[in-house]
């Protein structure tokens, strides 16, 4: 990095952060008119097209590490998705360190719940986590920890509506 042009806090939050990529947030993503389906299959996207619509699953497969591998011929939607935590230090409506701690508050709850998808019942981990968690549940006899899961998973996505999904 260059020392006379540091990251933006939007770039460090995103580093620390990568949920809309990792599928946390989302268990897909649309293509738009502008991205060509067969460019970002040969980037290593598996597109899928559904009832019109070309789209690729989540966690994206671009997504390594603190990055993004393709993030100079990223989806257009890639591209303009902004969470809560971005668009509210933008507004200078919080702050950076405010930030960083719902990003670890998040990913806490994140880990509790694969764990606890881990504990249930064996997943496909190219799934999002949403996915993952209502496929061990529905594949799993109904236990104590399946409960527990169920209340880990809604509490980790009313975190994720109100701090980081964007209408």
């Amino acid at each position: 990095m260059d020392a006379t042009n540091p990251p933006s806090a939007a770039a460090r939050l995103c580093a620390m952060c990568g949920m809309c990529c990792d599928g946390v947030l989302f268990h897909s993503v649309l293509l738009g008119p502008g991205d060509s389906a067969r460019t970002l299959s040969a980037l290593g996207l598996k597109t899928k097209r559904k009832k019109g619509q070309v789209f690729f699953r989540q966690p994206c497969p671009a997504h390594r590490g603190c990055g993004c591998a393709i993030y100079g011929q990223r989806p257009g939607r890639c591209r303009l998705f902004n969470c809560r935590q971005l668009l509210r230090i933008a507004a200078g409506a919080t702050t950076e360190a405010l930030a960083m701690e719902n990003i670890a508050v998040a990913r806490e709850l994140v880990g509790r719940v694969d764990a606890l998808i881990g504990r249930v019942a064996e997943t496909n981990p190219s799934r999002s986590l949403a996915q993952r968690c209502a496929n061990a549940l529905t594949t799993s006899d109904p236990t104590p920890l399946n409960g527990e899961l169920e209340s880990a998973m809604r509490e980790l996505e009313s975190l994720l509506d109100r701090e980081f999904r964007v209408g």
